[in-house]
Parts: structure tokens; sequence; C-alpha cells
């Protein structure tokens, strides 16, 4: 019993000592860990603005190279301080609207133009067609944050849109929510003028140092 209340006295001694914080650069969201953001009590969020508009490919690798992964938010604080992140990055591009990248894609059986298939479940309801990649990040609130008449799962040659973007927008039933995109360009073929579907930008996700 005495080795047990030892061994809880080192851990807990040891835990006080350690502190996380996210690195410089990094904005710090505070979370309530559950089994659906992998118990993530900190979660660190950078928003990339290369010089050139990116595609989701693009997107990944910037932040590969920042030890980090494409990220979401998780409430509705952590949506409007990446939202405000982007109109900053906008705001130094001398534009007033836009898009960046964020984690999302449909499901694998609901990559597809057989409208038979969109319009069943799950591929028919804007919180189950689509899943993401960052285990840290619980995407429950994300999928109710569609833009107006979104997704719409328009199609392009060969695709579908099947990846996700956060807007800032002139309407504002559209505004600083979400959209689903062609994954492999930068702007939208199907409307190549409307500079609010242009991806400058990505939100991209670490867990924190431990210091």
């Amino acid at each position: 019993m005495q080795k047990i209340l030892l061994f809880a006295f080192i851990v807990a001694v040891v835990a006080d000592a350690c502190t996380l914080k996210c690195p410089d650069g990094f904005m710090t969201f505070k979370r309530t860990p559950t089994c659906k953001n992998s118990m993530t009590s900190l979660w660190c969020v950078k928003t990339i603005f290369p010089e050139q508009l990116i595609n989701v490919t693009t997107a990944k690798s910037l932040c590969e190279k920042e030890g980090s992964v494409l990220t979401t938010f998780e409430n509705d604080d952590e949506r409007l301080q990446i939202s405000s992140a982007l109109l900053a990055g906008l705001a130094s591009k001398k534009q007033y609207y836009g898009a960046m990248i964020l984690d999302g894609h449909r499901l694998s059986q609901c990559q597809t133009q057989d409208r038979s298939i969109l319009s069943a479940s799950p591929c028919n309801s804007p919180t189950t067609a689509f899943t993401t990649d960052d285990k840290h990040t619980d995407n429950t609130f994300m999928f109710l944050n569609w833009a107006a008449t979104e997704p719409s799962a328009s199609f392009y040659e060969k695709g579908v849109e099947s990846c996700v973007q956060l807007g800032i927008h002139p309407l504002g039933d559209r505004d600083k929510k979400i959209n689903d995109i062609l994954c492999d360009y930068e702007k939208s073929p199907l409307n190549p003028a409307a500079g609010y579907f242009w991806n400058f930008g990505v939100a991209c996700g670490r867990l924190p140092d431990y210091q």
C-alpha cells in the first residue's frame, strides 16, 4: 500500500512540474477530453497562408512541414478564432473574401457521381456523409455548421466535391461556415471567378509540447 501511495505521489509531482504549451505561432485551444477527441485537453492550431492558392494535397504538405496535420474546429469558440485568423490572412493579401482548407472528406462510399448513392444513407446527410482524419478533434460540431445549401456534392469531370473549406463570404448564411469542395483544385473550376471559394490557406493542428 505504501509503495502505491509513493508511486501516486511521484506521478503527481512530475505532472505538476511538467506543463503543456503550444509552440510559438500556434493558437491554444483548451478542450474537454472525451473519447471522440482521444482525450485531448489541449490542441494547438496554426493557420498558414502561402503566396499561392493551394489545393488539399498542398495543404497537407504545408501541415506536415509544421509537424502537424489538417485540422478543424471542435466548438463555436474555435470556429470563430479560426475564422478570425482567416480574416487576418485574407487582409494580408488585400482580400475581403476567401477560404481555407480544413480537415474533412466524404466517406469513401460517398465519393461518387451516382445520385442514387448520394441520395441514400449515409451519403444524404450533412452529418454522416463526411468524416475527418484528425483523431484529436471531435467533428460533431463541425458538421452542424454547413453554409446554406451545402454540402452540394457538385460534379466536375470525374470528381465530386469531397473535401472541406471554411469560408469568409458576403452572404451571412454562408459566412464563417463550411463548404464541400473539389479536392484537387485551388479554386472552384465550376465558378473560377468567385473569389470566396478560392483556397488561400490551411488550418494545421498538433499536440502541445511538455515544458
